[in-house]
């Protein structure tokens, strides 16, 4: 049965957005090349972020569209995450602002002297060690490569007495099942998130007669995620910091801390360059 989405107006306004924006993009960058893809767009996959590749027939960063739904779904403040070398995107940013009517700070992931990022969990914890009033309050946050529906952003609008996220039913995601692989695999027990595992192989996906993903869109309270962002350890398998093995730990020391949201709806991803065309046809 779908979930009833009530949001109060006293939340509207007031629970920021913190959208990720930070990543060099690897994947998207080595995929290979369409053949109806224009020289502009092969250009913008080589050399920006993925949130800042145009899409759709009026040609807006992905991020654009998903700032218009969290508008649409009562979301003034954001916070998004950028890399030092990103100063066309930030004044790209810096106009939308002013057009959209709604404020936007930036923070900045520090690379460690690395070539990529250390992944999303380590992300958080830098903008909340930024912007610290970030510890003691809620705030949403997500990927800024995925198209999120306003419905799914009013669903973690709303739940003001527990972490939250959203558990897509992969069947409706119109996904490969290679491109699980990519995602994290959700258990959950009753209507709390009982394991989640990043990027799971094969072997583990047969486990799962019913799958459902999420897709990096969580709602978190500072005081109860903040030590597990920073204690989060670096995984083997990526060298990274990954908001799931954070959440889990966070599960383990309290079984009830994030409830779970059923969602079926696709939700358009832009991994390699073969997406841009797919999101442009969903947009239009």
């Amino acid at each position: 049965m779908p979930e009833k989405v009530v949001v109060q107006v006293f939340t509207m306004n007031k629970i920021p957005m913190i959208i990720m924006a930070a990543g060099v993009s690897s994947r998207m960058k080595d995929s290979s090349v369409p053949k109806e893809i224009s020289q502009n767009l092969i250009n913008q996959s080589n050399h920006r972020v993925k949130g800042f590749i145009q899409a759709g027939e009026g040609n807006e960063p992905i991020i654009f569209y998903i700032i218009k739904n969290c508008i649409s779904a009562g979301v003034k403040n954001f916070y998004i995450i950028l890399s030092d070398n990103s100063d066309e995107f930030q004044d790209y940013l810096k106009k939308l602002e002013i057009k959209l009517s709604i404020q936007i700070k930036f923070g900045f992931q520090d690379f460690y002297g690395k070539l990529k990022p250390m992944g999303t969990a380590d992300a958080i914890f830098q903008i909340m060690n930024q912007f610290k009033e970030l510890r003691n309050k809620r705030f949403l946050v997500c990927n800024s490569d995925n198209l999120y529906s306003s419905r799914a952003i009013k669903l973690l609008l709303a739940e003001n007495n527990y972490n939250s996220m959203i558990a897509y039913d992969f069947d409706c995601l119109k996904f490969s099942i290679e491109r699980l692989e990519s995602l994290s695999i959700i258990k959950i027990k009753g209507k709390f998130l009982d394991r989640i595992i990043e990027k799971p192989d094969m072997k583990i996906i047969k486990n799962y007669s019913k799958k459902f993903v999420s897709m990096n869109i969580f709602s978190l309270k500072g005081k109860l995620v903040y030590q597990y962002l920073k204690d989060c350890p670096i995984t083997i398998k990526r060298g990274e910091k990954e908001i799931a093995t954070a959440l889990q730990n966070m599960i383990l020391d309290n079984k009830k801390s994030m409830i779970v949201f059923h969602l079926c709806e696709h939700v358009p991803d832009l991994t390699f360059k073969e997406d841009i065309d797919k999101i442009s046809k969903f947009l239009n």
